[in-house]
């Protein structure tokens, strides 16, 4: 698992059990947009062979993973939640590197690896404190597959540079994740 460089801070936990209806809209929502952005990236590069057939995996994936969640909203009595941007995405966003077209892919590989080892971190903290079983087992379930996902990306990144360049490139995107971290509000959200 990556090493993130900080610990979801103490009040997120609360902040979802207070309001585990939102959670639960802005987790599908994150599946949502995680299978949408697998498709853009094999969209985006076609001649990455390797690349496509993951990303397109991945997008089937996260779309069953949004199915599961959206039917947990719907039998709490719940629908899907507007769209809003989320602020971590955004500021982890604004660390890519815009001028080269192969540090943006490797910025963005990083940044979607980073984003699921702190998702298998929140879902680790879930599965481990819901009360409800139900959702507890559909979060152990789930945090598995965030590992396998982090893991995905940081892989292909290496299969892009060598291994020190994107171990550098990391550790620099992983200082700047526990800097967002540490900087948002805790919130009943994924991220």
């Amino acid at each position: 698992m990556l090493r993130l460089r900080t610990p979801t801070p103490a009040t997120w936990l609360p902040a979802v059990l207070d309001d585990l209806d939102a959670f639960l809209q802005d987790h599908a929502a994150n599946e949502r947009k995680a299978s949408a952005s697998a498709m853009t990236l094999a969209v985006q590069y076609p001649e990455r062979r390797a690349l496509v057939g993951a990303m397109v995996e991945l997008a089937r994936e996260e779309m069953e993973h949004f199915v599961r969640v959206y039917a947990v909203l719907v039998a709490r009595g719940q629908t899907l939640a507007p769209d809003w941007p989320d602020p971590y995405m955004g500021a982890l966003m604004r660390h890519l590197r815009k001028g080269n077209v192969t540090h943006y892919l490797v910025d963005r590989l990083l940044v979607f690896g980073i984003v699921e080892a702190r998702s298998c971190e929140r879902f680790t903290l879930l599965a481990a404190n819901l009360p409800d079983a139900g959702l507890r087992a559909l979060y152990d379930n789930l945090l598995l597959a965030e590992a396998r996902h982090h893991a995905l990306f940081v892989r292909l990144a290496h299969d892009i540079m060598p291994a020190k360049t994107v171990g550098r490139r990391l550790d620099e995107l992983l200082e700047a994740e526990a800097h967002i971290v540490a900087s948002l509000p805790a919130r009943a959200a994924v991220h």
